[in-house]
Order: C-alpha cells, then structure tokens, then sequence
C-alpha cells in the first residue's frame, strides 16, 4: 500500500507539472474551448499509461541503456513539437469565426503519440520501472494497477490545464491579445522540449 501511495504522489506531480503537453493542452482549450480538448487529453493520458507498461514489460531497459539512442528519439521528437510550436507561434486566430472552427488539429492521436516522443514521458516510465517496480514481488500485477492509476490521475491532471486555457479565454478579448499569448505558449513549449535534450546531449558529450 505504502508504495502505491508514493506511486499516487508521483504519478500527481509529473503529470500537473509544466511540460510540453500541458503547454498544447492550454494552447487547445484557449482556441477552441475545454470540450474540444478532451480528445487531446484522453490520447496524452492513455498515451502515458501505455508507456509505462511498456518500459515495465522491458522495453525501456533498452532505451535507459543506450544514451545514444535516447538522444535519436528525444530530437525526433523534438523536431515534430517544434513544429506545432511554430504553428501556435504564427497562428492569429479570427475571434468572429473561432467558435465555429471544428477542426481538430490536436485531438486523441496528437495526445497519444505526444507521449511517446516526449523525453519527459519517458523518463518518468523509466522512473517508474526503476523505483517502484524494481522491489516488487508480484511484479505483472503491480504493473498493471501502476499503469491503469497513472491513467487515472493524469487525466484530471490534465484537465486543470484544459481549465486554465477556458479561464484566460475572458482575458484574451482581441486578436492581439490572444497572438501574444500564443507566441509565449508556443516559445514556453519551444523551451520546455529542448532543455532536456540539450541537457541529454551535454551529459553525452
């Protein structure tokens, strides 16, 4: 008990916390209301629990093995956030037709595959395999009931971004509020993805 407790606590923690899906999920909600972000929340959160079952099952052994390879997928998906960065930076929504925009360009897939290219997901699972999982008896059972609350709790973790991004809508009231907010979203996630690759790349060289 006491270990899913911790698990619980962190599981709380590296989901609320900043990073480059909560940043799209804020952006999301922003431009098109919390209704339309539950796509792209639900894909990030069973995208998160599927990577924990993942690295359980061993998967992740090989890639925290291999620095090399870790830094491959980290720029890959470096690469493709910095472009939905790019896009939040230019867009410049039209507030008379922002309603009745019903495309959606970050639903469940986005969410989804967000997870398993973003370096902070895959530390976290890999975190998850080494400090909670690594001392337990029942290992397949624990990993399930890891898995299945970590589902849980990011989604409502989630959801509060969703909620800040419905609140500043009564604050972004004119286009040109709404371009600058979206350019320090889109510089904010910029930052948030390549920090950790750097960072990976410096402990490399």
């Amino acid at each position: 008990m006491e270990t899913i407790l911790a698990f619980c606590a962190f599981a709380f923690v590296a989901s609320i916390t900043p990073g480059p899906t909560n940043f799209l999920i804020l952006s999301t909600s922003q431009q098109f209301g919390i209704h339309k972000s539950f796509a792209l929340i639900a894909g990030a959160s069973v995208g998160a629990a599927l990577l924990v079952l993942l690295v359980g099952l061993g998967l992740g052994q090989s890639i925290s093995h291999s620095p090399t390879l870790q830094l491959i997928l980290s720029v890959a998906g470096g690469l493709w956030l910095t472009i939905l960065a790019w896009k939040i930076f230019h867009d410049r929504p039209d507030l008379a037709n922002i309603h009745s925009q019903v495309q959606q360009k970050h639903g469940f897939g986005a969410g989804f595959l967000m997870q398993l290219i973003n370096p902070k997901s895959w530390l976290m699972a890999i975190a998850v395999m080494t400090v909670y999982l690594a001392q337990t008896v029942q290992y397949s059972r624990m990993l399930m009931i890891l898995t299945l609350l970590f589902m849980l709790i990011a989604f409502p973790c989630l959801c509060v971004w969703a909620w800040l991004g419905q609140m500043s809508q009564k604050w972004l009231t004119n286009t040109t509020r709404m371009a600058v907010f979206n350019k320090v979203l889109a510089s904010i996630l910029f930052i948030s993805v390549w920090y950790p690759i750097l960072s990976l790349w410096l402990d490399e060289v």
